[in-house]
């Protein structure tokens, strides 16, 4: 019983804070007084959406990449291993910030030559750089998943006259994922808070439709202060579920 109230005691404790803060900083009760208003939070709720939306897609489309970047590092031939391996080393080293703009600027040249708009959109740049990292971030982490499992996985496979490639697909890329299931969603988490860099290139996310509300209310601190709220629940639910993930699934490891 007392596992099952940590969550509770949690939100419990950190809703204290959050009710602390405002008097904390001297916020003026007034300064929230857009947020009784439907249209606000209409506002608001379609910034989270679009923010969710890329996240999602990033995410997604991450998979297949990461496949990629796992496989050519464990069993990939010379002159693909060693490519990816410094093509995934070079993103997880470079800001991300500076990887959106990059793209922004590619993609907007890309889109004007070819009469593509979509490619000319913020959000089209925000996706591919978030693609991007987060497949080299879980490019890694399927690769730790598919070295931690027991070597007698692959003899057990072999045993059984299957090939490199029909004991990868059958019987070590199931257990991989599932392991690495949890960091895939704890880095969910993380892109939802990573897509409000691309405030810097106008994409008009949840931060960003934070900043509009503000700059016409004139209440910055209030704003920031429901946005962080807002940022804070989703995270934690997603920080949850990949606890939550990652305890069932320990039951199956071996």
């Amino acid at each position: 019983m007392q596992a099952s109230e940590r969550p509770w005691q949690t939100l419990a404790g950190v809703g204290i804070v959050l009710a602390l803060i405002p008097l904390a900083f001297r916020m003026e009760p007034a300064r929230f007084a857009p947020f009784l208003e439907g249209s606000t939070w209409r506002f608001l709720a379609l910034g989270l959406l679009l923010t969710l939306e890329a996240s999602a897609i990033a995410i997604l489309a991450s998979i297949p990449l990461a496949l990629f970047f796992a496989l050519a590092r464990l069993s990939g031939p010379f002159w693909l291993r060693y490519p990816v391996i410094a093509l995934v080393e070079g993103i997880r080293a470079l800001p991300l910030l500076g990887l959106m703009f990059y793209l922004f600027l590619r993609l907007s040249a890309l889109g004007r030559q070819l009469g593509m708009e979509a490619l000319t959109r913020p959000d089209a740049a925000v996706i591919a750089a978030l693609w991007l990292y987060t497949g080299a971030v879980n490019g890694e982490a399927l690769r730790a998943a598919i070295l931690s499992l027991p070597r007698g996985q692959w003899e057990a496979a072999r045993s059984l006259g299957l090939t490199y490639g029909q004991a990868m697909r059958l019987v070590i890329l199931p257990q991989a994922f599932r392991r690495a299931l949890p960091p895939l969603v704890a880095q969910f988490a993380t892109l939802v808070k990573d897509t409000s860099l691309g405030a810097i290139i106008g994409f008009i996310e949840l931060y960003r439709r934070g900043v509009i509300l503000f700059q016409g209310e004139r209440n910055p601190m209030e704003t920031l202060y429901v946005i962080s709220v807002i940022y804070f629940l989703v995270n934690y639910t997603l920080g949850r579920l990949a606890g939550t993930l990652e305890r069932r699934l320990g039951l199956h490891r071996g």
